[in-house]
C-alpha cells in the first residue's frame, strides 16, 4: 500500500499540533502507551492519513497547511482541503536540440543495435 513519505505526514501532524494545540491530537489519542513514548491512536491516525494522501504533492500540501480552518480537520475533510488546494505539478519539458543529421545518425546506430541482438 503506498504512502506519503514518513517525514512528511510528521510535519502535517506537527503543523496541526501546532496550529490547534492538543485539540487536534487529542481528536486521536487513545491513551495506550507504545513502547517509544507515543500514543497508539495518534500513530494510528498518521498510519491512515498518510496512506489516504498518498500521491499528494508536498506544494498541495503546503498550500493546504496555509489555509487551515479555525477548527481542527478531520481526514475527510482535510482531504477536501488538499483538493481545493491542488497544485499543478511541473512538467519535464524536452527539447529537441538535434540537427537532423544527428537523428539519422542515431537512428541507424539504434537500427545497427536492434539488429545485432536479434542476430
Amino acid at each position: 500500500m503506498q504512502r506519503l513519505p514518513e517525514g512528511w505526514i510528521q510535519r502535517v501532524f506537527a503543523t496541526m499540533q501546532g496550529h490547534y494545540g492538543t485539540r487536534f491530537l487529542n481528536m486521536w489519542k487513545t491513551g495506550q502507551v507504545l513502547a517509544d513514548g507515543t500514543d497508539a491512536g495518534v500513530v494510528n491516525a498518521m498510519n491512515h492519513w498518510s496512506e489516504k494522501m498518498a500521491g499528494v504533492s508536498a506544494a498541495t500540501i503546503k498550500r493546504a497547511l496555509e489555509q487551515l480552518p479555525e477548527e481542527p480537520p478531520t481526514l475527510p475533510q482535510f482531504l477536501s482541503l488538499l483538493r481545493r488546494s491542488y497544485v499543478e505539478p511541473d512538467t519535464l519539458r524536452l527539447e529537441n536540440k538535434l540537427t537532423a543529421e544527428q537523428m539519422a545518425k542515431n537512428k541507424r546506430r539504434i537500427a545497427e543495435l536492434i539488429a545485432k541482438v536479434r542476430a
